[in-house]
């Protein structure tokens, strides 16, 4: 049986001001609902012994980062890193295309061709009011056989 090496995964770091962090939570938590590409949304727990991650319910997270009606999301945000370190957002299998996502799509890297799909997203931030995201993720998978090739 012949066995396919799994596509090479690409990590890219990058860094975002709270604006633009605030943009990328909305395309996040938002512009994309009614999609089925979060397999989970997970901030790190206390207590290791419990396994290292703690699934955040979406609408847990949307209220937290935010809040409908919130009038200084921004500080929200920053409440949000203070009281986990990091929030981490995995997709499905297929994971998601970058594209879907306005702000990725702005500040990606363009040499990057190799990051078309998304696997893990992980943000987190720093003293300095900086938010650091980091993106692993790979080429598109090829597109399934036609019925016409299958014969």
């Amino acid at each position: 049986m012949k066995r396919t090496s799994p596509s090479p995964q690409e990590r890219v770091q990058l860094n975002f001001d709270v604006v633009t962090m605030k943009e990328l939570l909305r395309d996040l938590l938002f512009r994309e609902a009614g999609q089925a590409y979060f397999k989970r949304l997970a901030v790190p727990r206390r207590h290791r012994w419990l396994g290292a991650w703690r699934t955040l319910p979406t609408y847990e997270a949307e209220q937290q980062l935010l809040p409908v009606g919130g009038r200084d999301i921004n500080r929200f945000i920053q409440q949000f890193f203070t009281t986990y370190a990091c929030l981490r957002a995995e997709f499905h299998d297929g994971g998601m295309p970058v594209t879907a996502i306005r702000v990725l799509r702005l500040h990606c890297p363009t040499l990057n061709a190799a990051l078309e799909r998304i696997h893990r997203l992980e943000c987190a931030a720093d003293a300095q009011g900086l938010y650091h995201v980091s993106l692993l993720g790979g080429p598109a998978s090829p597109p399934a056989p036609s019925a016409c090739e299958r014969g």
